[in-house]
């Protein structure tokens, strides 16, 4: 049974046939780019403890990153009446 799965692995991972080299070039070179997507996707996620949104809206000191969900300002339904009063309240203290 064990010989089968190390016998799969080798055939899933390109060895079989063209030996070690298949390994490095191939199914082990994939290996950092799942490092990138890790960082990316802890870059981007919600600061909020077990949430796992995208999070866009940065908080008024700009260290944390919230979905929409947790931002203390957006409400939970994000409205047109919102996104213009945030527009017009940005370019007012822009214009100070």
């Amino acid at each position: 049974m064990l010989k089968n799965i190390w016998e799969w692995f080798l055939w899933f991972t390109g060895v079989t046939d063209a030996g070690w080299s298949a390994w490095w070039g191939g199914f082990f070179s994939c290996l950092p780019l799942f490092g990138v997507f890790a960082v990316v996707l802890r870059r981007l996620k919600c600061h909020a403890p077990g949430c796992y949104r995208i999070g866009l809206h940065r908080t008024a000191d700009g260290l944390y990153v919230f979905c929409r969900k947790h931002h203390p300002d957006v409400p939970n339904n994000l409205t047109l009446e919102h996104i213009q009063k945030s527009h017009v309240n940005a370019k007012a203290k822009k214009d100070k």
